[in-house]
């Protein structure tokens, strides 16, 4: 198993990623740890949601309610490929960024990959009643919105790292900042 975890590694740091990509459910933490991790090793954050109402001048809620789901996609596309460009980069994403085949092409070849595994009912506690969601008002019960959690999750396991993100920020920073398989891109700085 060891020798396997230096060949992915190896692998990881020959595909010439200078950037990383956060990776989870709406509430795991994304945007929180990647400003931090940012901070500590002196790397620019960035997260999709705000790109986005960046560029187009509107809320997400607004562009949900306006223009509908698949049209916000499409923009995190954009917005993704343009991110890819750069280096040092510490990219929050949205939840639903990854649940996209042609993403994930971009993912792979432009980022180390961290998903950070909270459990849903953790999950839930933190995003209920958060009126800046708008996928919140389409899943009604809980049930519902941990069947599109499930669905999701498929895809967050494709990462490089998977982090449990059921700890303090501190500890979650810590472990991203000396896993075996990141480590190193800090190092080559």
């Amino acid at each position: 198993m060891e020798n396997t975890n230096k060949d992915k590694t190896k692998e990881i740091n020959q595909r010439g990623r200078g950037n990383i990509a956060l990776l989870g459910f709406m509430g795991s933490g994304k945007t929180t740890i990647g400003q931090q991790l940012a901070q500590k090793v002196g790397w620019q954050f960035m997260d999709t949601d705000d790109l986005i109402e960046e560029k187009t001048s509107l809320s997400i809620s607004l562009i949900f309610e306006r223009w509908g789901e698949e049209h916000f996609r499409s923009l995190e596309k954009v917005v993704l490929e343009e991110v890819a460009s750069k280096k040092n980069i510490i990219l929050a994403t949205g939840g639903g960024l990854p649940a996209q085949e042609d993403n994930w092409q971009i993912l792979r070849e432009h980022f180390l990959t961290i998903f950070l595994q909270v459990d849903f009912s953790i999950l839930y506690q933190r995003i209920k009643g958060d009126s800046r969601r708008p996928l919140l008002s389409q899943y009604s019960t809980p049930q519902e919105l941990e069947k599109l959690y499930q669905k999701r999750l498929i895809y967050y396991e494709r990462s490089d790292v998977i982090i449990n993100g059921n700890r303090s920020e501190e500890e979650i920073v810590e472990e991203i900042l000396y896993h075996e398989k990141i480590s190193s891109l800090w190092r080559k700085r």
